[in-house]
Parts: C-alpha cells; structure tokens; sequence
C-alpha cells in the first residue's frame, strides 16, 4: 500500500511539503496525486455503495420469505443477482476508465512540464505514437530520461492499460493475444465470451500499481542534458 503524504481529513489530498515544486517530475507527481489521491474515495465509496444496495436486496428477500410473498422475494434476488453479475462490473469498468484516463494525463503532463522548464523546443504531439508508449519515446529521445520503461511494474501498467482499451473498444472482451499478460497478472475474464472481469480488490490493486509507478517513475532525472 503506498504511503500518503495527505493533510488531515477522510478525503486524502496531498500537502506540498515533501515535492520540490522548481523540478518538473516533483511537480507532475504532485498534480497526479492532487487527482489519484481524491480518487480512492471514489474506489471506497463505491464499494460501500455496492455493499449497501447488495445488502438491501438480501434483506428484501428474506423478509419476503418469512411472509410467504414469493413474488417480492423473487423480484429481489433476480435484482440481487443482476447486481452483482452485471452493475457491479460495469461500475469497476468505469473505475478503470477514469484511472487510466489520469494516469495517462499525468503521464503527459510530466511531459509538458519538462519541456517547459528545461526550455526544449520540441513537443510531445512531435513525437509519433501515442499514450504511455510516446510519453516513455519523449522523455528517453528529449529529455534524457532513460529508466521510464525499465520501471518493474511497466508490463503490468500497460497490461491494465490494455484491459482499459478492451472496454473502450472491444465492449470489454479481451483479445487473445492479451491473455497471457492478463493470465500472468492474474486479472480475470469469463471463459465464455472473454469478457474481462474485475472486482473491488482487483480496482485496488490497479490503483496502488499505478501510484507506485508514478511515485517512481516521476522524480527520475535525465542522465544527460538532451534539448531538442
């Protein structure tokens, strides 16, 4: 579990001290965690959202059992079921969604960050590609920043990326080629139809490997004075 650097309160927010705010990787961190910080309560609080709707329906359906009223006791736990099987993992997706989405503007923001201070001329919509792949090209080509993908947990970040790209264009089902990563990071999908299938704890997991990589990666520092 990360260690948070967050003023009092049961919203975590990030405090300045501790980010040197004149270096551009000190300042992207601290912009991802005023969002990646905010946004375990959003984890949370969908997870006790989930818990009490799911406890909602269980308790319907016993009481209706005690009173004999089928229909009501069926009509809660087809709604239980369908809950679990079908809203729950759509809520996670869009967890995911969002995730992704803010790791690859901080991604990016770093980026724009080190142009800005280390006055290089040249952009990150210069560099071909796209997401993480053409940040990790800038920063190694540009900046000088050679370790961006020897990071150790890199495979698993773009494996969750991957998963991301799954939902956005493949209504979720992951691909054959991508089976193997996601078989070795132990993130699931149904035999069936190969649709990915995340729970609360594997959304938590995602999250922590995702801070830790940017806690990491974020303050390395270029090894030589590339500008371009």
């Amino acid at each position: 579990m990360p260690d948070f650097n967050s003023i009092e309160g049961n919203v975590l927010f990030p405090t300045i001290e501790g980010y040197d705010i004149h270096k551009a990787g000190d300042m992207a961190l601290y912009l991802a965690h005023c969002d990646f910080y905010p946004f375990k309560s959003v984890i949370d609080n969908n997870k006790m959202a989930i818990d009490l709707v799911t406890k909602a329906y269980r308790d319907m359906a016993n009481e209706a059992r005690e009173k004999g009223d089928f229909r009501t006791e069926s009509w809660a736990m087809t709604s239980g079921t369908l809950q679990a099987c079908r809203v729950d993992i759509l809520t996670h997706y869009s967890l995911l969604l969002t995730m992704v989405s803010l790791l690859e503007e901080a991604v990016n923001t770093l980026c724009r960050l080190h142009k800005e201070l280390g006055q290089l001329t040249t952009e990150l919509k210069d560099i071909r590609g796209a997401g993480l792949e053409r940040a990790a090209k800038y920063l190694k080509d540009v900046v000088g920043i050679n370790g961006f993908k020897a990071d150790p947990s890199w495979e698993y970040i773009t494996t969750i990326r991957d998963c991301r790209n799954m939902i956005v264009h493949n209504g979720g089902r992951i691909k054959d080629e991508l089976k193997p990563k996601c078989d070795k990071f132990n993130i699931g999908y149904q035999e069936e139809d190969s649709r990915l299938y995340i729970e609360y704890v594997d959304v938590n997991k995602f999250y922590e490997a995702i801070l830790g990589f940017m806690d990491r990666v974020f303050r390395l520092e270029a090894s030589t004075s590339t500008q371009s």
